[in-house]
């Protein structure tokens, strides 16, 4: 019983705060008369005054919200730059080139349940005429290389950069058509820069803001060189690249290199990268210096590509001797039988015949199954019937007729 009635008095009293508290909480009222005056081509004050019928005793703080467009959305309102301040003044530094769209909130810091208040909104229009484009930068070793393009003919087109923690606005001498060097030591210290140019179009003058990151954010490298080398089982590749401007740990080598037609790529702070050799494969590698996201942004040209090795089949050895000995043995045999033809006499030399009369005498003494039988105790030798030519003839001798000489010789 007791349980149940502390359960429902509980009960009512979370109601009752939760509609109390509902009826108590409302809106701040909003600030009122905002206004804006340009001090510099660069500063922008706004002022506005306190909310009405504000109570003595709460005390609040603004919110000011400058978008770098005249869209005031709610999804425009992610690239606004926002500040907080105590007083009923604001100043900004900013860019007009797009126009501006200014909001100022009240927020409650001791009104009991009071929220925050509806903004209140300005918008501030652009120039009248964009006089430049596609601004780019490059920056290295205290000079910054500005280009842009330009769709406005302005013959007394002037560039200026302001440097806001100096307090100086400078303008770039070095100016030719679409593009302007700057040479200033504190460029690099700089976390943000801005850029005007002006100049007259149709008559009227014209001021056209630029807000931009620092120059750091801009860095040109110059383009290194690669050289590979190995040593022992490894392949090791170097750079040239020296630089004393930052610090070494904003420089990160990006080597990108190929094995075997296989594309990798590392990011190392030194200068030398090594990676295992394999014989059999082809490398290819070019090297690009980053500037370390921790310093700023910016990055070189890629090196040429240098080459070592040629890419090999890993079975080619025994693939080529399984062919090659064979055809070596094959080769080495046709040789062997050619030579071992024509030398045969010299290898081989014929063995000298027996004599007839050893032929002959070996010929009778081989005896026949009728021999055998024969009562006779041997055998007589049988000469072998000579071979004579059968071509010599043999003629009668005739007598020689005696001649006159003769018979005187004889009568002597």
């Amino acid at each position: 019983m007791f349980r149940v009635w502390d359960i429902s008095l509980m009960l009512c009293f979370s109601l009752s705060l939760m509609f109390f508290g509902v009826e108590g909480e409302s809106e701040l009222p909003p600030p009122r008369n905002l206004t804006f005056k340009w001090e510099t081509p660069f500063t922008l004050r706004l002022t506005w005054k306190k909310p009405k019928d504000l109570e003595p005793d709460c005390s609040v703080n603004y919110t000011v919200n400058a978008i770098p467009s005249q869209d005031c959305s709610e999804k425009a309102k992610n690239m606004s730059a926002t500040r907080r301040v105590q007083n009923t003044t604001c100043k900004l530094n900013i860019s007009n080139v797009n126009g501006l769209c200014i909001s100022v909130t009240v927020n409650a810091e001791n009104c009991g349940n009071k929220k925050q208040s509806p903004p209140l909104e300005i918008s501030i229009p652009p120039p009248p005429v964009r006089l430049v484009k596609n601004m780019s930068f490059e920056y290295s070793h205290d000079r910054l290389k500005c280009t842009w393009d330009s769709d406005v003919d302005v013959p007394d087109l002037g560039f200026y950069y302001w440097l806001p923690q100096k307090e100086m606005v400078k303008k770039c001498n070095e100016m030719k058509i679409g593009e302007c060097v700057i040479h200033d030591t504190f460029l690099k210290d700089m976390t943000e820069m801005f850029y005007l140019f002006n100049g007259t179009y149709k008559g009227q003058p014209v001021n056209n803001t630029f807000r931009h990151n620092s120059s750091t954010y801009f860095v040109k490298l110059k383009k290194p060189q690669l050289k590979i080398q190995i040593i022992g089982q490894s392949l090791h590749f170097y750079t040239n690249f020296t630089d004393s401007e930052f610090g070494a740990h904003c420089y990160e080598k990006n080597y990108i290199y190929s094995k075997c037609d296989e594309i990798k790529q590392v990011k190392v702070l030194d200068s030398e990268y090594k990676v295992d050799y394999d014989s059999s494969c082809k490398y290819r590698a070019r090297v690009q210096i980053i500037f370390s996201s921790d310093c700023g942004e910016g990055k070189s040209d890629l090196s040429d590509e240098v080459e070592y090795g040629e890419n090999r089949d890993s079975n080619l050895p025994a693939l080529l001797a399984g062919i090659i000995i064979p055809l070596m043995l094959s080769c080495f045999l046709i040789v062997s039988l050619v030579l071992l033809r024509r030398h045969k006499d010299i290898i081989f030399p014929k063995i000298p015949e027996p004599t007839l009369i050893f032929k002959d005498m070996f010929i009778n003494n081989i005896r026949t199954a009728e021999d055998l039988r024969s009562t006779a105790d041997g055998r007589l030798y049988i000469p072998i019937e000579e071979i004579v030519e059968n071509k010599i003839r043999l003629e009668p001798e005739t007598p020689l007729i005696p001649t006159k000489t003769d018979m005187t010789y004889k009568q002597l």
